[in-house]
């Protein structure tokens, strides 16, 4: 074998073997953003017989630092479609980002990438006069190949299903308590590194818990929580490296949203505004030490 290839592929194998530890499970997803889906779903003014359509735009950006170093930045867009015939309602939620990560100062991936689609059915049943509660199911599908074993990537790549519950408490006309907790399950699916080597790989189980308040005006509103999330029964065969630890998290998330409506023609309208601050308290190694969001949106009810 000539000798300048085997230096070269040796080369290679090198680099592999130094970013492969950053390398696996950096991935977010949009479309799965739990208090994004509950501040959008919620009706624009008091809800109408004959509005029963929603379409949502929105622009995110989003900054992250890992405990061991790596850097990440994804700006892109969500779109969703809302059809609500009470008390059933359906959803449709797509995304695509623009991914910058950096190592020690120096690019180690850039490029755009769609989300997952996920699809959203449920049910609304009012306790009362001050309580409504919403129990719905989900069903994810993904748009590209697994690629977070080669590097960084948008989307979580598999098919999920999970269920959902959330609830609202209205105190006054004016104040309201939210709260939520939902649970999704990943379907195993084949995955590669940049070596070709196949695999089998889950990122298993996640569940988000939600609590939130808000205020509302007849133009403006204001809402901010706390999410947290647990994901957690990771597994990738055969065994590689510390995938899984990598894979299995604890975050916290707290956030805040201006709401501002309107109507232009009998059609209401709705921009608002966020800012969320989170962080992992597990793992200390291979989590985000931050992660700042950045969102806008701008709802259509007709």
């Amino acid at each position: 074998m000539d000798k300048k290839l085997i230096q070269c592929i040796a080369f290679k194998c090198l680099v592999f073997i130094c970013l492969f530890p950053y390398a696996g499970l950096h991935a977010i997803s949009m479309v799965y953003n739990f208090r994004i889906a509950q501040v959008t779903r919620q009706p624009i003014f008091e809800k109408s017989s004959d509005r029963r359509n929603t379409l949502i735009g929105l622009l995110f950006e989003q900054y992250r630092k890992k405990y061991n170093g790596p850097r990440q930045n994804n700006v892109g867009g969500l779109a969703s479609y809302i059809y609500d015939f009470h008390p059933y309602y359906i959803r449709t939620d797509c995304a695509v980002s623009h991914i910058h990560e950096k190592i020690d100062h120096t690019t180690s991936f850039a490029g755009t990438e769609t989300d997952d689609i996920l699809f959203t059915f449920g049910r609304s049943f009012n306790g009362n006069d001050y309580t409504t509660f919403t129990v719905s199911g989900l069903f994810g599908i993904p748009t590209h190949k697994i690629y977070r074993l080669i590097h960084t990537d948008f989307g979580y790549s598999q098919v999920g299903t999970g269920l959902q519950f959330d609830g609202l408490y209205e105190f006054n006309p004016i104040s309201a308590f939210i709260y939520g907790a939902r649970y999704i399950y990943f379907f195993p699916r084949k995955a590669y590194d940049n070596l070709g080597q196949r695999y089998t790989f889950t990122l298993g189980n996640v569940g988000d818990l939600l609590v939130a308040a808000k205020s509302k005006w007849p133009k403006h509103g204001v809402e901010f929580g706390y999410t947290a999330r647990f994901r957690f029964g990771a597994h990738i065969c055969p065994h590689l490296d510390d995938i899984v630890q990598k894979a299995n998290y604890i975050r916290s998330n707290f956030y805040f949203v201006y709401q501002y409506k309107f109507l232009i023609h009998q059609t209401s309208n709705r921009l608002m505004f966020n800012i969320a601050y989170g962080f992992d308290h597990k793992s200390k190694i291979f989590g985000n030490k931050y992660i700042i969001t950045f969102w806008a949106s701008w709802n259509l009810n007709f």
